[in-house]
């Protein structure tokens, strides 16, 4: 019964698919799978960094207003590698700010990263004066529409955000020390886990993330827009929650996040496919979004049934 509860995002990605495959003659075509897999590749990168921050207790709303990649477009006169650059270290100052409020300030995290969500997506605003940055450089639009052996370059950055992110929760202290600190957070700190530096680090992580798909969108784009990603965290954090990670912390894997990546990314292909109003289809994850917190929040009581047994961490 564990293992049906914690691949319960893969089972319902399977039953989507095999639902749409029979129903929808658009779905197969190289076409699609191909904007598919590219969509679900740039919000994967961030479904990685919001997986680490849930796990360890945490909560990141600011990651649409980080990745809307208006930086990056601006200083490509300059040339693309100091551009991305400057864009990745601008995403990794905003997780390191997140952290810093959160770990060492002690807000709580939906305040916080609330109020760096408003205060970056008003910057960029203000930066761009609501306008479109528009790209310069046409080499830089290889970094969101090239490919490698016929593999498009978003989905083989994706792959390597979810085995490093992988790897690190399941092989590496540091990840044995997230999984303490959602579980127990003064347990974690009895055990000598540094407790700020790691919940920091993953802030971090989720802000460098959200730079790394807010570049590759842009890239894709070749258009840095000031109101990107406004509904991203949206999409993320269904995911995360609908792959097994518990609102509580300390419960849930990457691979479970990654099925629930997939799962909503056919859902919404479906729905495009089907010809669905847009605002429908926020209706339609709004509620998922409702239903999966209202699931967490009433079974944690007795044991998540959203992620199974908790994993007992060892510092």
């Amino acid at each position: 019964q564990d293992a049906l509860v914690q691949n319960r995002s893969v089972a319902l990605f399977l039953v989507a698919a095999a639902v749409l495959v029979l129903g929808s003659d658009g779905f197969a075509t190289a076409p699609n799978l191909r904007n598919l897999a590219t969509a679900v590749s740039i919000e994967g990168i961030m479904v990685v960094g919001m997986a680490l921050v849930m796990i360890g207790g945490g909560f990141d709303l600011s990651i649409g207003s980080v990745m809307a990649g208006v930086l990056v477009m601006d200083l490509q006169p300059y040339g693309i590698g100091p551009a991305v650059a400057a864009a990745l270290a601008a995403s990794l100052a905003i997780g390191a700010i997140n952290g810093g409020l959160i770990a060492v300030a002690r807000i709580n995290p939906f305040i916080a990263t609330l109020a760096t969500m408003i205060t970056v997506r008003g910057f960029v605003m203000a930066y761009t004066d609501a306008q479109p940055v528009v790209g310069t450089q046409l080499e830089f639009i290889m970094l969101g529409r090239g490919n490698l052996l016929g593999v498009p370059y978003p989905t083989l950055v994706f792959a390597v955000a979810l085995l490093a992110g992988f790897c690190a929760l399941t092989f590496f202290p540091f990840g044995r020390h997230v999984y303490a600190i959602g579980g127990d957070e003064v347990a974690a700190r009895q055990a000598g886990i540094n407790v700020p530096a790691t919940r920091m680090a993953t802030y971090m992580v989720s802000g460098l993330c959200a730079g790394i798909a807010g570049i590759i969108l842009a890239a894709r784009l070749n258009t840095g827009s000031p109101i990107i990603g406004e509904n991203t965290a949206l999409s993320v954090i269904a995911a995360v929650l609908l792959g097994g990670i518990s609102l509580s912390g300390g419960i849930g894997t990457i691979l479970g996040a990654f099925g629930g990546l997939m799962s909503i990314g056919l859902l919404g292909n479906a729905m495009n496919l089907y010809d669905v109003p847009a605002y429908y289809q926020r209706i339609t994850l709004g509620g998922l979004l409702v239903a999966l917190v209202v699931l967490d929040t009433w079974w944690s009581r007795d044991g998540p049934i959203l992620a199974g047994p908790r994993v007992n961490a060892e510092p």
